[in-house]
């Protein structure tokens, strides 16, 4: 599968240009469907019409309150879909989220100019291209869309099966770091935790160490990806891990489940 992950101003429409390209509300807390506001990542995913793999979409919050959930879940991502809105001016965290892209290393981007049917989206257009001249996402394609209309959807669906097919194809044997994103309990399975495996494999059975520098390993009771059980996940994909019981604190969003003895932590780093 491909995992590729919004960014964008609060208000410029990323959870419901989600839900026109899969049909899925990512906005899953009901306090979100209330305010019309995304407080916490979202997922939803889908097969774009003559792909082989899925895309599954992390759908970040834009309010400033959230950059650290949307670094969470934009982290260890491939690629985003920057979602910018032809009625609105360049917003300030329009550019907060561009520049965590470029600082996170991400390469691979589609720049959406949703809310077309409102207002001309050319004006943006040439915005986006101006603001995104000199970062690593210079070459993303910038395309108008609106999510009420459908104008502009099997474009952007082309543009994002171009990019996803473009991404390099990760190691599978790789060591595994996965950062959690999400962590939760359930009835009768104990401790769930979710995040994008970015390369390596985790199969049911493994022990993965919790953080670098940590003594404390867990074992994959069970894993899922995307609603289905599996008994392995290959990166890149979105994986859902039963742990079991664990103590609480240890497996808190930003922690790092990874292969024991296989990472070194460290207090230095080059900016």
């Amino acid at each position: 599968m491909h995992v590729v992950a919004t960014a964008g101003h609060v208000d410029h429409g990323k959870s419901t240009l989600v839900r026109a390209l899969t049909g899925t509300d990512p906005d899953r807390l009901a306090e979100e469907r209330r305010r019309g506001l995304s407080i916490a990542l979202g997922y939803a995913w889908t097969t774009l019409p003559g792909a082989q793999q899925p895309i599954a979409f992390v759908d970040v919050p834009g309010h400033e309150r959230f950059v650290s959930t949307m670094l969470a879940g934009v982290g260890p991502v491939p690629a985003a879909l920057l979602v910018l809105a032809a009625d609105d001016p360049w917003m300030p965290q329009a550019e907060e989220h561009l520049r965590a892209l470029d600082a996170l290393g991400v390469r691979h981007a589609v720049v959406a100019i949703t809310r077309s049917d409102r207002a001309d989206p050319a004006p943006m257009i040439a915005e986006a291209r101006s603001r995104l001249a000199g970062t690593g996402l210079a070459a993303a394609p910038v395309l108008s869309v609106s999510s009420l209309t459908g104008a502009g959807i099997s474009a952007l669906q082309a543009a994002l099966g171009a990019l996803t097919s473009a991404l390099p194809s990760p190691d599978p044997a790789a060591a595994v770091r996965l950062w959690v994103d999400r962590r939760f309990s359930m009835a009768g399975a104990g401790t769930v935790v979710t995040g994008t495996l970015p390369a390596g494999r985790i199969r049911a059975g493994d022990r993965l160490q919790i953080g670098a520098a940590g003594s404390t390993s867990v074992r994959v009771r069970s894993l899922q990806s995307l609603g289905e059980d599996v008994g392995s996940a290959t990166g890149t994909a979105r994986v859902a891990l039963r742990l079991g019981t664990q103590p609480a604190g240890k497996l808190d969003r930003g922690v790092a489940l990874v292969t024991p003895g296989a990472w070194w932590p460290t207090t230095v780093f080059d900016v």
